[in-house]
């Protein structure tokens, strides 16, 4: 098939699938875009930029080059799940959190929000202090269920390690 001046054009398909444009013409792909449709376009007109826009505003990727709309850097086109071509919105990635771990004998805190917990490292617990606002600390498993009448509570699993520690609770040993 054959095109004229701003049509889609294809080059990088098997041969019976592939849309040249007319004689004078050039098929211009977006940059660094490999394998995508063009737009027919004289040769000497500048690649076809799409447009950009920010955070909550709709984007469009799974149409032709002259018709996407890509999200500005550091966001992500989030479409439905279950609709292949639908047009998305643009979002700040989902960011992964990372819990502070800390050793034996320092102080834990689950019962807050996610973003400022504090986890046992792994085979230890965070222990509730006995006394009234005192932090909770961690501990070994044995040792814990004897001092505190059995409640304890279990680290987080796939807690990643930090380099925030903080002191030991109020009226705890350090070993």
């Amino acid at each position: 098939a054959v095109v004229g001046e701003g049509q889609e054009c294809k080059m990088t398909v098997v041969p019976e699938h592939q849309v040249h444009c007319e004689e004078g013409l050039a098929c211009v792909t977006p940059p660094h875009r490999m394998g995508a449709s063009g737009i027919c376009q004289k040769p000497d007109v500048k690649p076809v930029e799409p447009a950009v826009v920010g955070a909550g505003q709709e984007c469009k990727m799974t149409v032709g080059p002259l018709h996407q709309v890509h999200c500005e850097e550091g966001l992500e086109c989030i479409t439905p799940s279950n609709l292949l071509s639908a047009s998305g919105i643009c979002q700040k990635p989902e960011a992964k959190l990372q819990f502070a771990v800390v050793g034996e004998g320092e102080a834990c805190k689950l019962t807050v929000a996610p973003e400022n917990q504090v986890h046992c490292r792994e085979g230890l617990v965070c222990i509730p202090s006995s006394l009234p606002g005192a932090l909770c600390v961690c501990q070994q498993p044995s040792a814990s269920s004897s001092s505190t009448g059995g409640l304890a509570v279990a680290p987080a699993s796939g807690a990643s390690p930090s380099l925030r520690g903080s002191a030991p609770a109020v009226g705890q040993r350090q070993p």
